[in-house]
């Protein structure tokens, strides 16, 4: 029997798991466990249901398993297990197969990403209880930006912060390696050699790619660095912050409340941080907060080009980026001056599941 490669992909409250055969990297199920927490709720075969209130990772890694092995795919012959973790930090720049040691590393990188390591390591812990006899890969979002130039990585830190890991990593690398990988598929022409990828969902950023590789990306030292998003602000003054801190009397914790959950396309809009809702909407502040949206997103866009010294073509990828065509379109028109030809403006669906399996399949076969 052919081996497959399951990939699990843990956020702070869903599960995705997609399961891929080892020979072709053919997707053969994907589902998705959301809600956890809250409203658990199973997508799976075309399929959606409520599942029981206390659903927990555990119980959800439990039922991916019975839901492969009742469709004739017993996770125990499995030729590998895909992990997303969010943050390598600067040790952990490729796939790794996961031991004791690299998982008591990687718990010291939570402070990086406290809002999403703990989940991703906390699934990979249980996953790798559960299955001992697997081997369990780790994939960082952070690793595809590891080919910047050092002053793309630079924050304006003495070097004392700079020592203790404060620096710019960037994020969604393992999607924006799909779409280096899929978009000559898709065109069936080489890889353009300035690409511009705007990875626009819930979170979002853009990034530089030269020649396949990354060399700039809006995304920094954390996850809300950037573009703004559907509840986080993206890139603000600092001193907006101490003055939050000074003169508002946050503690710490309502700051990054405010920050990452409270802000984006929530706080500028009031009504919601879905853009499906805000497109949908009526009412002038929704307006205002899409507009606001592609302002920022176009002038990101364009702080991009220096590092590539030009452009030849861009992607949207993402929720929003695929779907939300009035978006697309509102960026790309503050961005006519770069007269770049419609025929080289792509839309490619994110995938990130399909680079974790190619690389459990390259790190494995060798």
């Amino acid at each position: 029997m052919t081996q497959n490669i399951l990939v699990l992909n843990a956020g702070s409250s869903s599960l995705k798991f997609a399961l891929f055969d080892n020979e072709s990297l053919k997707e053969i199920v994907r589902g998705q466990i959301s809600g956890i927490g809250a409203r658990p709720m199973l997508e799976f075969g075309g399929d959606r249901r409520e599942l029981p209130s206390g659903t927990a990772f555990e119980e959800g890694l439990e039922l991916v398993r019975n839901l492969l092995k009742d469709g004739g795919f017993p996770v125990e012959r499995l030729a590998g297990i895909g992990h997303r973790i969010v943050h390598g930090g600067e040790r952990y720049v490729s796939p790794i197969t996961v031991s004791d040691e690299v998982l008591d590393a990687l718990d010291g990188l939570r402070r990086f990403a406290p809002l999403h390591l703990p989940f991703g390591l906390g699934v990979l812990r249980m996953a790798r209880s559960m299955l001992p006899g697997v081997p369990h890969v780790a994939c960082f979002d952070t690793a595809f930006h590891a080919t910047q130039p050092d002053v793309a990585t630079r924050l304006p830190l003495p070097k004392e912060y700079r020592d203790k890991g404060y620096r710019r990593y960037g994020f969604h690398g393992l999607n924006y390696a799909h779409v280096v990988h899929a978009l000559p598929e898709m065109t069936g022409k080489p890889l353009p050699h300035r690409l511009l990828v705007a990875h626009l969902g819930s979170g979002a950023s853009m990034c530089a790619i030269l020649d396949g590789k990354s060399v700039a990306t809006t995304m920094g030292f954390s996850t809300a660095d950037g573009l703004v998003m559907g509840t986080r602000t993206g890139s603000i003054d600092p001193g907006v912050i101490v003055a939050l801190l000074r003169d508002e009397h946050l503690t710490l914790d309502q700051l990054e409340d405010l920050l990452y959950r409270r802000s984006g396309l929530l706080g500028l809009s009031g009504i919601s941080p879905d853009m499906r809702d805000l497109l949908a909407s009526k009412e002038a502040a929704a307006r205002e907060a899409v507009d606001y949206y592609c302002y920022s997103a176009a002038r990101h866009a364009a702080s991009l080009i220096p590092a590539l010294g030009g452009l030849d073509a861009i992607v949207f990828t993402g929720g929003i980026g695929e779907h939300a065509e009035p978006v697309r379109r509102a960026i790309i028109n503050h961005l006519g001056w770069l007269k770049v030809p419609a025929e080289h403006i792509h839309v490619a669906p994110a995938n990130e599941e399909r680079t974790i399996a190619r690389e459990v399949k390259a790190l494995i076969s060798a």
